[in-house]
């Protein structure tokens, strides 16, 4: 979606058919909400990139106080401002700024895709790339004289 306006906010569903026309094997809704203000949730980058073995981090910003606050993997589970850690995923709220901070340490290639922070009802998705770790090799050489 490009160009949107504020009259394209409002409720919008993706489904997929596998089988019969009859029935709609997967489906969700979200609401999509487009204001000329700052929005109600917000991230600094929509993808982050991190080496196997190193961390990823990603500041959730809001503009409300709320009740509940997130780290989610789509098809997956969340972690709670509340709980704090979730094995390898920390989450810390700074509510004197108004965000919360999500790390998630000692990467490996299944941590790569779709996560959203959450702050009541709002989401907002983030994509993570784990990249392989390189290794480099030196060779020196001896001249004979």
């Amino acid at each position: 979606m490009k160009k949107l306006k504020t009259e394209d906010s409002g409720y919008y569903w993706c489904a997929v058919e596998i089988g019969s026309i009859l029935a709609l094997d997967e489906s969700s809704y979200l609401y999509l909400s487009v204001t000329d203000d700052t929005p109600g949730l917000w991230i600094d980058q929509l993808e982050v990139t991190g080496v196997e073995g190193g961390h990823v981090s990603v500041q959730c910003h809001y503009n409300e106080l709320h009740d509940s606050k997130s780290w989610c993997r789509a098809g997956g589970s969340c972690v709670e401002v509340s709980s704090g850690k979730s094995g390898r995923t920390e989450i810390k709220d700074v509510s004197s700024k108004k965000v919360f901070m999500v790390t998630v340490r000692e990467l490996n290639r299944e941590d790569a895709g779709w996560y959203w922070c959450a702050a009541g009802e709002l989401q907002i998705p983030v994509h993570i790339t784990v990249t392989q770790k390189t290794t480099t090799t030196t060779v020196t050489t001896r001249k004979e004289l």
